[in-house]
Parts: C-alpha cells; sequence; structure tokens
C-alpha cells in the first residue's frame, strides 16, 4: 500500500520544515542526476534556501554554460515570439482590408 498524498500547505514547525526541506533537497538532486545519467540531458538545478543558503547541481558541463545557453534561448524564442505576434497583427489587418473590399464588391455587383 503506498503513502497518502501530502497536502501541500506551508509547514508551521520549524524544525519538521527545516527536516522536510533538506529530505526533499536531497531527492530533487537525486533525479536531477539520474535523469541526467538515464537521459544524457544537460542538467542546471539552482536552489535557495528560506535562509538564503545556495546549493546547485549541473551536469558535466559547467553552470554557465548550461545558463549561458538558457538564456541564448530565452532571448531567440521571446524574440521569434514577438515577431510572430506583429506578423499575426499585420495578417489581422490585411484580412479586415480584404474582408472590406469583398463586401464592397458584393455591394456593387446587387
Amino acid at each position: 500500500m503506498g503513502r497518502g498524498r501530502v497536502q501541500l500547505k506551508r509547514i508551521e514547525n520549524k524544525i519538521n520544515r527545516q527536516v522536510t526541506f533538506s529530505k526533499r533537497r536531497s531527492g530533487l538532486l537525486k533525479k536531477a542526476h539520474e535523469i541526467s545519467v538515464l537521459c544524457d540531458a544537460e542538467v542546471a538545478l539552482i536552489i535557495f534556501s528560506a535562509k538564503g543558503k545556495l546549493c546547485e547541481y549541473s551536469t558535466d558541463s559547467s553552470m554557465e554554460k548550461i545558463l549561458e545557453r538558457y538564456e541564448n534561448y530565452w532571448y531567440a524564442e521571446k524574440a521569434f515570439s514577438s515577431s510572430d505576434l506583429d506578423s499575426q497583427g499585420n495578417w489581422w489587418q490585411e484580412y479586415r482590408k480584404l474582408k472590406a473590399k469583398l463586401e464592397a464588391l458584393s455591394r456593387s455587383q446587387r
């Protein structure tokens, strides 16, 4: 029989919260390592505790390399999305113009 679902809410007891954080952090680091090994994926994991302590994990390549790759991807995706929205706006304006011309031609034929 499996465990019951844990209700997701802030743990009020400081000691229990810290113990849970430590256990879950180690589990998350283990999962990050497993997915990097099993799937040959580049993984970067950054965790800040409530007190501001940093815990990080990265695969064989360095954290800086992975973060740089992420930034490049993010900026390219953002540029693509904004240009896509611009082109959609242009298509929409063109559609409205053509629709108005079609209606005018239909009226004139009647």
